[in-house]
């Protein structure tokens, strides 16, 4: 954490602000919860166009006993398409970050640099039933992957198609929650 963010930080009533940025095959979004910030020549919204908005991100802490940092963070998206691109197997480790800063609230700028909370990759995205349309992003780490028996292996469409190109025998398979130890022998 830079001395000018721990100062803010430090301060009575700071303004805080997180930055999420979610880089998708062909784009990238950055999200803030609340308003627009720059952070260097970087903008972040509330509201992207295509994908909504941040409902809440879960508590990012380290993992204990076994276990890695993971973090779950729900999206309001203003559509279904939005969900469904969210969800589909081509998004699966995309790249992911989240950062915690403040913002001066005469100048609108950042103090510092925010600190890096999380940086991982999307797992898998889920759909949240309840008063409004949501996806949650359950989203790992490398480190969370390296724990996992075959890291490099999924039981997901875009796994399976890598291995076996054209075989769409896992193309509509959804909702895996136990885990399923298999390996690829050639």
């Amino acid at each position: 954490m830079s001395l000018a963010l721990f100062a803010a930080l430090e301060a009575e009533a700071p303004l805080t602000v997180t930055l999420t940025t979610l880089t998708l095959p062909g784009r990238t979004v950055r999200w803030t919860d609340g308003g627009f910030v720059k952070w260097g020549d970087q903008i972040y919204v509330a509201r992207d166009d295509v994908y909504g908005v941040v409902g809440s991100i879960s508590e990012i802490e380290d993992g204990a006993d076994g276990q890695a940092t993971r973090c779950s963070i729900t999206i309001l998206p203003p559509d279904a398409t939005a969900m469904v691109q969210l969800a589909s197997p081509a998004v699966q480790g995309s790249p992911i970050t989240i950062h915690t800063g403040s913002v001066d609230r005469l100048t609108g700028l950042m103090i510092g640099d925010p600190d890096e909370d999380l940086v991982g990759e999307l797992d898998y995205g889920r759909l949240a039933v309840g008063e409004s349309l949501s996806m949650v992003l359950e989203c790992g780490t490398e480190e969370a992957l390296q724990l996992e028996l075959n890291a490099d292996q999924r039981l997901s469409d875009s796994y399976h198609q890598s291995v076996w190109n054209g075989e769409l025998g896992l193309t509509h398979l959804t909702g895996v929650t136990r885990k399923i130890h298999w390996t690829w022998r050639r």
